[in-house]
């Protein structure tokens, strides 16, 4: 795996938080916000709980979409522009949310801003993996915790804005999550100037480890299997 340095005078540790607050767009703003989203927009909307779960499930297929693809993107694009690419169509496509009623529309969305967040989760994660100068576990720490920033700034922003005295209020939470992933990608844009390029995959390949990839895989699939659906309607229980 080749290295990633940094930009220089830049720590290596404020770049890793730049990159974790890709982590937070892609999954704390841009997937988990939709928990504290759902008790209003179902109440306004009239959803059953198949729509208010399908549109999840939604989000999640875009996610796998974006993910099978992302390989080949690298090979083409690079992690940095994926990584920013992914935050700048997760902010729109966000703030988009706020600007829709109808259930097909919010389909779409929530299938689009899937794939945008695993550009930028994954190719983010890829630039964390590469950094040089830190220890790996710290900076893939700083990485991946950045989804609880995502989480806890959904929580502050959300809750005011979907009692506004206004129709459709929690259109405004979607706004404003909106700019706050365009405010987040930004700063990641700018800290994140002059990173090194991550070299591709030219060269002898070792024999890719079916058997061990799919137990992990069997892992995730159950993980996900569980935590999905409970960070989804734990607000409605």
């Amino acid at each position: 795996m080749s290295a990633a340095p940094t930009p220089r005078g830049t720590p290596v540790l404020a770049v890793a938080f730049a990159l974790a607050l890709g982590s937070a767009v892609s999954l704390g703003l841009a997937r988990f916000s939709y928990a504290l989203l759902l008790p209003p927009m179902r109440a306004d909307l009239g959803w059953s709980y198949l729509t208010s779960g399908a549109m999840n499930t939604a989000n999640a297929a875009g996610y796998l979409l974006g993910a099978l693809v992302m390989p080949h993107a690298l090979l083409r694009v690079g992690a940095r522009r994926l990584l920013l690419a992914g935050g700048a169509a997760s902010a729109v496509l966000l703030a988009a949310h706020g600007l829709v009623l109808a259930d097909e529309w919010l389909y779409v969305l929530r299938l689009l801003t899937g794939v945008a967040s695993a550009a930028s989760f994954v190719s983010g994660g890829l630039l964390a993996a590469r950094l040089v100068g830190a220890p790996a576990g710290l900076v893939l720490g700083i990485y991946y915790g950045g989804t609880g920033l995502g989480i806890i700034a959904s929580a502050l922003l959300v809750p005011p804005l979907v009692v506004l005295n206004v129709a459709h209020a929690w259109q405004w939470a979607w706004l404003a999550l909106g700019a706050s992933a365009l405010a987040a990608t930004l700063v990641t844009a700018r800290a994140t100037r002059g990173l090194g390029a991550v070299a591709g995959t030219a060269g002898a390949r070792a024999p890719f480890g079916w058997p061990r990839f799919a137990c992990g895989l069997g892992a995730y699939f159950l993980f996900g299997l569980g935590y999905i659906g409970y960070m989804t309607f734990v607000v409605t229980l």
